[in-house]
């Protein structure tokens, strides 16, 4: 995975390679997701729910997919119903913050996904190896 973070707000959980692949027109918008921070308020994963943030109606969410970034220690589950993203899979989950994101499909899965609106990260120890450094 890559992410890349603008300010401490604008972030972006890239699993495919965006040389490799390009955004179909389709966009999951305002669906349901936790972000999951760790005791130490670091920022360790995200929750994405099969449900409309502002309607509650049920989406069906596409599978991941297979993802072209390294996952050093993160963890991956999905389902029709739930994707949970851990960047260290050992991390203990101490509060669940309810948000909605965008969810970027291409022609192999999940493209990325954008926690919306401007969600502040808080701590970055966690996902430092997921970074992208080059901005």
């Amino acid at each position: 995975m890559r992410i890349t973070i603008e300010g401490d707000s604008q972030m972006y959980i890239y699993l495919k390679d965006a040389k490799i692949h390009q955004i179909t027109h389709n966009t999951l918008t305002d669906v349901l997701c936790y972000l999951l921070f760790d005791v130490a308020n670091n920022f360790i994963g995200i929750r994405i729910c099969n449900r409309n943030a502002n309607t509650g109606q049920e989406l069906v969410l596409p599978m991941v997919g297979e993802i072209e970034y390294p996952l050093h220690q993160a963890s991956i589950t999905d389902s029709h119903t739930e994707i949970v993203i851990k960047f260290d899979r050992n991390a203990q989950i101490h509060e669940e913050a309810k948000d909605k994101c965008l969810i970027d499909l291409c022609d192999a899965g999940i493209f990325g996904i954008e926690p919306m609106p401007y969600t502040r990260v808080r701590g970055t120890e966690v996902i430092k190896p997921f970074i992208d450094q080059t901005k």
